[in-house]
């Protein structure tokens, strides 16, 4: 037969296909129409574990896996049999009794007349190729920490369950889950101990779920979980409760036992959405209604609660034009001397008047204001108003006032408060000895040491601190004696029942007689009849009062109006 390739003689060519079939990394072997393997090359030993003596003679069946049902290989045999050619992905054993995934084509081969002579197989391992897929499959779509779906799973998950129940009138559930004070620990101990706390509570939630369930970490310290398949919304609710359980037993990080809780929002589809992005949202939102409710809790999503989370989201839209608006301003609320009448002081309250006249009240800003962050600016534009505002009357005869604006927690937490502070005293020219910062019981609570230093740091400057509402938080008489405070003000919930009810009568007569053991003065806030300003006249309330018995807060021109009217003797609270 004349070759194919001239020059090459038959021999030559046999060698040199030889040669390629021995250093190829494709297995192949050669069977017998039959269907007994007859050569194979050295890759295939590779592959497959065999020598050519232990397979030669046998048919391939050898390497059967059981992954194949018989109509698997009925539909190749087939193909082979009309077309010649089949390939595709099968599932192959190795000697050592692993199975393993191929890439394998099989190619009858014919004469001249057509009659069949070999059948000729051709294979490449899938197993690497598979490997390195299933590791991108598991980086793309589970988290590095928990090994938990991750966002892109969840969601995914998420929209063929809704799929799923929409077509069976099922419900499922979505629960949004955000650990308490999670910051608190990555500031305290570290980020390690941070990852050592997630990992511990995916540790802990994992068994709480079916396996039609979907546990994922969206990211940060929040996880979302996927119910399938409940039969009424109080399903989930007795699931969210074996979570807050399974959390609030201690557990040991780094050397350090820590109590963790949680803060858990509830939504069931269909009431509360039927898209992943809404249902997701709604659960959010409840879960943000649980942690304002207090930690360890939870709370279903309403449609009541969604259009005030949408009312707050405009609302803090607006405050942050608000801001770039310039439309607040202070209004001031005179301190007044319980014996003479006098004005002591002021203390500085912000007020929202919006550009189109309307007014928002502090109750509804102000807390937004410290959920947001935007407390930190709108302080120091209220700071800054005061001192201006302080250091004018100052110059016209009254430099004896004090002066007092309130300071937030999240104020305090900024490292660069009292550079802040002290530069808006030399900017405004009011001395630091008129200013006194109103703090609350809530920084007990939160970084109590960081507050102190900085409180400190501002005392030694001049500026004095009062403690605002004493007796509605955490009230510890051990930090009150720690903390640079000077003054005590007693929170109008105390004044108002005074002086028929014996409970606050009894509660303003104690803080009264602590303040006066540890050297402070007590300002009384609220005072609106003449019977609450006898009784704390007895009681020789020597930090003077607040209250609409004497003036509401007002602005700086009709404040300056009562400084125009006092004299000498006036009565208390008939200015």
């Amino acid at each position: 037969m004349e070759s194919t390739y001239p020059g090459l003689s038959q021999d030559e060519i046999l060698r040199l296909l030889s040669t390629v079939l021995g250093v190829c990394r494709e297995g192949v072997s050669i069977t017998s129409p039959e269907g007994n393997i007859e050569w194979v090359n050295p890759a295939f030993t590779a592959i497959t574990g065999y020598d050519a003596g232990e397979v030669v003679g046998r048919n391939p069946r050898v390497l059967k896996s059981d992954r194949h049902d018989d109509a698997f290989y009925a539909d190749m045999w087939r193909a082979i049999s009309e077309t010649g050619h089949w390939s595709g992905e099968i599932w192959n054993r190795r000697k050592s009794g692993e199975a393993y995934p191929e890439w394998l084509a099989i190619t009858a081969v014919r004469d001249g007349s057509g009659a069949l002579q070999r059948y000729v197989a051709v294979f490449h391992d899938l197993t690497d190729i598979k490997r390195d897929k299933d590791l991108i499959h598991q980086q793309t779509y589970h988290d590095a920490l928990t090994d938990l779906p991750n966002r892109f799973l969840f969601q995914d998950r998420l929209g063929v369950a809704l799929r799923n129940a929409a077509k069976s009138g099922g419900l499922l559930g979505v629960i949004c889950l955000d650990l308490d004070r999670f910051r608190a620990v990555n500031d305290s101990l570290g980020h390690r101990a941070g990852d050592l706390l997630l990992a511990e509570v995916s540790r802990r939630l994992t068994p709480l779920m079916r396996q039609a369930d979907t546990l994922s970490r969206y990211g940060g310290d929040t996880f979302y979980m996927l119910l399938t398949g409940l039969r009424e919304p109080e399903d989930a609710a007795h699931v969210a409760g074996r979570i807050l359980t399974s959390l609030a037993a201690p557990l040991e990080i780094l050397g350090q036992e820590l109590r963790i809780s949680a803060s858990v929002g509830i939504a069931i589809s269909p009431n509360d959405g039927t898209d992943p992005g809404q249902l997701m949202r709604n659960a959010e939102i409840a879960m943000y209604t649980s942690k304002r409710s207090g930690p360890s809790g939870y709370a279903f999503f309403t449609e009541d609660l969604g259009d005030r989370v949408l009312r707050g989201l405009q609302l803090e839209n607006d405050l942050r034009k608000a801001l770039a608006r310039d439309e607040f301003r202070v209004h001031y609320q005179p301190r007044v001397d319980l014996l003479t009448g006098s004005i002591q002081g002021m203390e500085a309250l912000v007020r929202w008047h919006r550009s189109d006249g309307s007014v928002v009240s502090p109750a509804e800003f102000i807390p937004l204001a410290e959920e947001t962050g935007l407390i930190v600016p709108l302080g120091e534009i209220v700071l800054e108003q005061a001192c201006r505002q302080a250091r004018i009357w100052a110059d016209e005869g009254h430099a004896h006032l004090k002066l007092a604006v309130n300071l937030s927690a999240r104020q305090l937490e900024q490292p660069g408060l009292v550079d802040t502070v002290m530069a808006i005293l030399e900017r405004t020219g009011l001395p630091p000895t008129s200013l006194e910062l109103e703090v609350t019981e809530s920084l007990f609570l939160t970084g109590f040491e960081q507050a102190h230093s900085r409180l400190s740091a501002l005392t030694v400057m001049g500026i004095t601190v009062a403690l605002d509402d004493f007796g509605t938080g955490y009230s510890s008489l051990s930090y009150l004696k720690r903390l640079p405070i000077t003054t005590l003000k007693i929170d109008k919930s105390f004044i108002g029942g005074l002086p028929s009810d014996q409970e606050d009568a009894a509660i303003v007569s104690s803080v009264v007689s602590i303040a006066k053991n540890l050297g402070l003065e007590v300002v009384a806030e609220g005072v609106e009849t003449e019977e609450q300003l006898e009784f704390l006249k007895a009681l020789d309330c020597g930090g003077g009062f607040q209250g609409y018995l004497f003036s509401k807060p007002v602005p700086a021109r009709d404040f300056a109006r009562l400084l125009a009217r006092e004299t000498p003797g006036t009565e208390a609270g008939k200015p």
